[in-house]
């Protein structure tokens, strides 16, 4: 759902549903770049209150929503049976709901070939290209992180073999008021790989058009190299603990408890670990210099504790140069989402990290997946492809 009309008191059901407003300017550009002489039929699977429809001026006009208020068809279209139904194009801003979310979780892979973790988003991807006929033109806003998240990467594959990108648009400020950075992709459904025209800002100001890259996130950078030759992960291993773990800690959490450190990635910056010195946040409270009860741990956490108590480099996991720090004699327990990495070799990996080399490595691959403009949200298997 993009739009929906919603009171002033409702903003919090809003952020729930992912739904937010979209600027008619931008409703405009998507809509000028996906339709195209001879189209009639238009959906939109999320339409709100219905401008992407109103926009595209055609005759045939289908708009789904989970809203019961709206103006169009009430159903969810991400379960919703479509038969054979196919529409010359798909247009709209599909709801923005991590997985992370208690609320949009799911056990394992979906039905679009999304991760676990998949924002909702890259699931309406899927679903525009699979009804859009052959010729027809898919135009969506997406959240940026959407060009690099390692759950969405199915999707991505599946979008490439099913569709060529013709258009991009990215901003490094924030379009809405929720607290995401987006982008939008107008892609012709059956067509060839070719060059990918682009704009950028609220102004949409052109930028030269490239060969489409080999990952999403070399749009916004303009192509990332190909590299063939030995990688960080030849010599070290990166691992990243996630729901469980960062659950299975509360309540073990404490200034005045005996246990190892407690290091979050807020506490590491290149080479320099600042527990102690600088306070942290950790579910929702603050602490000077937290440490960890083993003992308040469960037997498989006691166990997961264990295994991360050992020498290791910690990683920050969202910067906008790389952060690692050496815990030479492992002492420190990795907050989540920090990226613990071990090596037989950490001073030749500390070396690789810290160089500005990998720094634009990682923003070739990750460009957008960060919160902030400039920023990366790093992951395991983004650190071991880094070249040696």
């Amino acid at each position: 759902m993009s739009e929906p009309q919603r009171e002033p008191g409702e903003s919090r059901s809003r952020k729930q549903l992912g739904a937010w407003y979209t600027p008619h300017a931008l409703v405009d550009a998507v809509v000028r770049e996906a339709v195209f002489s001879g189209a009639r039929s238009v959906l939109d699977p999320a339409c709100g209150d219905g401008r992407f429809l109103h926009a595209t001026g055609l005759p045939e006009q289908t708009g789904f929503d989970i809203d019961p208020s709206t103006p169009y068809l009430h159903d969810d279209s991400l379960s919703r049976d479509w038969g054979g139904q196919r529409f010359d194009v798909v247009v709209g801003n599909p709801p923005f709901l991590s997985q992370l979310s208690s609320l949009t979780s799911r056990g394992g892979a979906s039905r679009f070939g999304g991760g676990p973790y998949a924002d909702a988003a890259a699931e309406f991807l899927a679903l525009a290209v699979r009804l859009t006929r052959p010729g027809g033109r898919v135009g969506l806003v997406l959240p940026q992180s959407l060009l690099s998240a390692r759950d969405a990467a199915g999707i991505r594959a599946l979008v490439d073999s099913a569709a060529a990108l013709r258009w991009m648009w990215w901003s490094p400020t924030k379009m809405f008021d929720a607290h995401v950075r987006v982008w939008a992709g107008v892609w012709e459904v059956g067509g060839s790989p070719g060059a990918v025209r682009r704009a950028v800002g609220p102004e949409f100001e052109p930028l030269a058009s490239i060969v489409m890259p080999t990952t999403w996130a070399g749009l916004l950078t303009g192509g990332a190299s190909p590299h063939d030759g030995p990688v960080l992960g030849d010599i070290a291993a990166f691992t990243s603990d996630f729901r469980d773990q960062y659950y299975g800690l509360v309540g073990a959490v404490g200034d005045d408890v005996d246990g190892p450190p407690l290091v979050t990635s807020g506490l590491i910056d290149p080479g320099v670990c600042w527990w102690g010195e600088r306070p942290v946040r950790f579910a929702k409270q603050r602490y000077a210099a937290p440490r960890v009860a083993l003992d308040r741990l469960s037997p498989a956490l006691q166990r997961w504790a264990h295994q991360r108590l050992v020498p290791k480099i910690l990683v920050a996991n969202q910067t906008s140069v790389i952060e690692a720090v050496h815990d030479i004699a492992g002492a420190w327990l990795p907050g989540v989402p920090v990226i613990t990495c071990t090596t037989e070799q950490p001073e030749r990996v500390m070396a690789v990290l810290s160089s500005p080399a990998a720094t634009e490595w990682v923003h070739h691959h990750a460009a957008g997946s960060g919160l902030a403009v400039g920023t990366v949200r790093l992951n395991p298997r983004l650190l071991a492809s880094i070249p040696l």
